[in-house]
């Protein structure tokens, strides 16, 4: 039988001498090295802490840190209470997450949550036949950061949170209820999952 023709492609020493310069491993060996790459960039990625925005699941807490303190947040607006409700509803949330204990304030914490309550404002949205506006739409805004105590250094912040709810205006000014009140009780428990969300989870 025949062998290869004279200047084919079948023998491995002129297939070497073929190879481009800078190509010493050919397509398979720049593939793996890729490859190589590509999984040191995902490891690296995976390391350390991730602000808002940049999470992937770690959260920003240290696995060291057990306590974390809860003072009440400061209130900008005139709404009287506003404070109170949204910083219970961040004290009850990480009290249900169970992955610190909370406590009233930063003596003895290892991690310190503060904030404020910048703005609050109503604003109709659907108005009767009788000219009455019979929804309305609660706007709150607040700055919060998480701090690491010892040594102090800035886990986490967020200083434009925006959360809104909206309600139906009764007719009669008796009623049961003052609706404005669920409404604000609706937007302190958004406003607590979505920090503690962050904060525990980096989401």
């Amino acid at each position: 039988m025949a062998g290869p023709p004279s200047g084919g492609t079948h023998d491995p020493a002129r297939r070497a001498r073929a190879r481009p310069p800078g190509e010493p491993g050919g397509v398979g060996l720049r593939w793996r090295l890729a490859a190589l790459l590509l999984a040191a960039a995902v490891s690296a990625a995976g390391c350390g802490y991730h602000l808002a925005g940049r999470g992937k699941g770690t959260g920003v807490v240290p696995a060291t840190a057990r306590t974390i303190g809860i003072p009440p947040l400061a209130n900008e607006t005139d709404r009287p209470e506003l404070e109170q409700r949204i910083t219970e509803a961040l004290v009850d949330e990480f009290v249900r997450r169970g992955r610190l204990v909370v406590l009233p304030g930063p003596e003895g914490a290892d991690l310190l949550l503060e904030g404020a309550i910048m703005s609050f404002r109503t604003e109709p949205v659907t108005f009767s036949e009788q000219g009455r506006f019979d929804r309305v739409e609660v706007v709150v805004t607040a700055r919060i950061r998480l701090l690491q105590t010892s040594p102090e250094l800035v886990l986490w912040s967020q200083n434009h949170f925006v959360f809104r709810e909206q309600y139906d205006v009764p007719e009669s000014s008796l009623a049961e209820f003052d609706p404005e009140i669920v409404a604000i009780d609706e937007i302190a428990k958004g406003f607590a999952r979505s920090a503690v969300t962050s904060m525990l989870e980096g989401f």
